[in-house]
């Protein structure tokens, strides 16, 4: 028996929509803080001899970097457990969560990419953010077909028992 929700189709749409726009905002503030941080080190490095106050601001500039990561991923984290406790209490599959984070860990990647192609930020650093999200899709991406596999083989089970 299906559960019901307090939630409506159309509250989901609309925190999905807000999700994509907060995680691409998020991104778009680590690059934009990538790109901060490369310049600046590019300027004290041709500057002048690092001094032990110049050590202070990079640092900084540092933890911005690490604390919009970090941003990223809590986002991706609540939508995970939105996402799991919606299909818990519906009985429902994670499929809408996988296609939603699927197309925007893809798009941020070509974004990623393009962007390496137009500055002098390394592609890796523009990935690291994805590369925790993209593991736990693909983990749940199995677990779905590892699901799917099992409840197909229980219900050939039970028709060859009848």
């Amino acid at each position: 028996m299906m559960k019901t929700s307090k939630t409506t189709p159309k509250a989901v749409s609309f925190l999905a929509l807000v999700y994509l726009i907060l995680m691409a905002f998020v991104y778009g503030a680590y690059i934009w803080i990538e790109q901060y941080r490369l310049d600046q080190a590019q300027y004290w490095l041709a500057s002048r001899q690092l001094s032990q106050e110049d050590v202070i601001p990079i640092q900084l500039v540092g933890t911005w970097s690490t604390t919009t990561e970090v941003v990223f991923y809590a986002l991706f984290g609540c939508a995970f457990i939105f996402g799991v406790y919606r299909s818990w209490r519906l009985g429902s599959t994670l499929k809408s969560f996988l296609i939603w984070n699927t197309v925007l860990i893809a798009t941020i990647g070509v974004a990623g990419y393009i962007v390496s192609q137009f500055s002098a930020l390394a592609m890796g650093n523009l990935l690291q953010p994805l590369l925790l999200p993209a593991s736990v899709l693909a983990a749940l991406f199995l677990y779905q077909v590892w699901v799917s596999m099992r409840s197909s083989r229980n219900r050939t089970m039970r028709g060859k028992l009848e």
